[in-house]
């Protein structure tokens, strides 16, 4: 008797003492859903099993749902290595997007591109990647410095490494690439 008494007021506390507001659970689900979180990340870019470049954030959220793509909302550092492994470029950003559908790549924020093999370095409010023509991207307010020459412009397009530059409404002081040319 002792014992049907003590299930039976297991079975009535546990039927009837577990309840979750399903509103409550409702917004749990969809505050998150689809989004993976990281830490302290380091994700090495390859191609051919050749290093290309190491991406590291202090955080990064990957969305699954549609369109999918990641941020890097505490922002991010891209080293970027030739073929033989020398530092070739170095870039910066307060945030960053990636389109994981086209690999478009979208930077805001105090973005910096150090190229190391031209000696040039690039500054703008918001820069875009464009995977398909491979070239970056702006119609804002930029600065690219050399050694010896400091351009502003309304806007540029710059292949990857900035080897050939196009600016929008651009002022400044630089030296022609060809000395023979000579204004009379």
């Amino acid at each position: 008797m002792k014992r049907l008494l003590a299930y039976g007021t297991l079975a009535i506390i546990a039927f009837s003492g577990c309840e979750n507001d399903m509103n409550a659970v409702a917004a749990f689900d969809t505050k998150k859903l689809g989004v993976e979180q990281a830490f302290d990340v380091e994700t090495i870019l390859s191609q051919s099993a050749t290093v290309k470049g190491v991406l590291t954030s202090k955080y990064m959220e990957r969305y699954v749902t549609h369109p999918p793509h990641t941020d890097f909302p505490k922002g991010l550092q891209v080293i970027f290595y030739d073929s033989v492994g020398r530092k070739e470029s170095i870039l910066t950003a307060n945030f960053g997007r990636l389109d994981e559908g086209t690999n478009d790549i979208y930077l805001r924020d105090s973005v910096v591109f150090i190229s190391l093999t031209t000696a040039q370095r690039l500054d703008c409010k918001d820069l875009r990647f464009d995977s398909k023509t491979a070239m970056f991207m702006t119609d804002r307010f930029c600065r690219i410095s050399t050694i010896t020459d400091t351009i502003y412009a309304s806007g540029i397009r710059a292949t990857q490494d900035l080897s050939r530059t196009e600016f929008m409404k651009a002022n400044g002081t630089f030296v022609p690439q060809d000395s023979s040319f000579i204004l009379e």
